[in-house]
Parts: structure tokens; C-alpha cells; sequence
């Protein structure tokens, strides 16, 4: 489900899997593309490159974000859902995030290796005014990852509503 803004309202999504070689350096790719499943609308698409112990985001796009928001949290989803059928029940899944979007991979669970920036955006976020934008772009490029605590409630989720056939 992916929240469409012109229904007001969470919208069922299809989910089309294809696996690509890149490069010699990055190897396979898998790019789970989404849809709106009503009006058979692209909406994004999710990059990872499988590794030992779980998978690595290379870029998650929403195409239409005019349209269509949560689009992170059901990247999330997908990325857990992507390792349960490669048979990991404790994934590492991690990432870098793009410029100005910390605060975004922060409120919905991701962590940063640097354990300072995660305290600097805590603090951020507890004094955040509803509409206030916040630059982070100084902060440069910085590894995050999912915590088992989000893993844990998206495995719950995933139970109730997978996305992967």
C-alpha cells in the first residue's frame, strides 16, 4: 500500500521484480518497480545489490511525489521482504542517504554509523515545527542502516500485508 494523495487514502500497489548485471564492479542489480494497482500508474522504483548478510540500497526513486508519499516506508518493506526470501531472517540493509533526505530516513527508523549525527538529528527532531525544512547537506555523504527494532515491526507488517509474490 502507498498513500495516494488525490484519493486521500493508502492504495494497493503491484510490484514488478527484474534482476540486471550493472558493471563488473557492482555485478547484479535487483529493481523492484511499483505501481498503483487501480490506475496502473508507475510510481518508483527500489535498487539493491544483494550482499552475504543482506542487501545494500543503491537508489530509491519516487517518480511522482506530487502524487503519491510513503514511498520510503514501502521501500523499507520491500528491502526486509527482498532478504526473507533470500532466506535472512536478521538482515544488515544499508544505505547512503541522498542530500537533504537524513532527517526523512531518520523519523521513519534508519541510523547512521556516525553515532553523532544520529544524536545532532534527535535533537533536531524534538524541536522540529511541523513544515520546517532543515539542510543537512554539510553533513556530506553518511552510511545508515536499519535497526533490528525496524526490522522487527516491518516483519510484523509483512505478515499481515506482503508486497512480494
Amino acid at each position: 500500500m502507498i498513500y495516494s494523495l488525490l484519493q486521500k487514502k493508502e492504495v494497493p500497489v503491484s510490484i514488478v521484480k527484474q534482476t540486471q548485471f550493472i558493471n563488473d564492479e557492482i555485478g547484479d542489480m535487483t529493481r523492484y518497480s511499483v505501481y498503483d494497482d487501480a490506475q496502473k500508474k508507475f510510481v518508483g522504483y527500489l535498487d539493491l545489490k544483494d550482499t552475504k548478510n543482506g542487501a545494500k540500497v543503491l537508489y530509491i526513486k519516487n517518480e511522482e511525489p506530487k502524487l503519491y508519499k510513503q514511498f520510503g516506508q514501502l521501500a523499507d518493506q520491500i528491502e526486509v521482504e527482498h532478504c526473507l526470501k533470500r532466506g535472512i531472517d536478521k538482515p544488515y540493509i544499508h544505505s547512503v542517504a541522498a542530500r537533504d533526505t537524513y532527517i526523512k530516513h531518520f523519523l521513519r527508523g534508519k541510523r547512521f554509523i556516525n553515532e553523532g549525527i544520529n544524536i545532532y538529528l534527535d535533537y533536531l527532531t524534538k524541536n522540529l515545527v511541523k513544515g520546517e525544512k532543515i539542510m543537512t547537506d554539510f553533513l556530506g555523504c553518511q552510511k545508515m542502516y536499519m535497526p533490528i527494532n525496524m526490522i522487527n515491526k516491518i516483519k510484523d507488517k509483512i505478515k499481515r500485508n506482503p508486497l512480494l509474490k
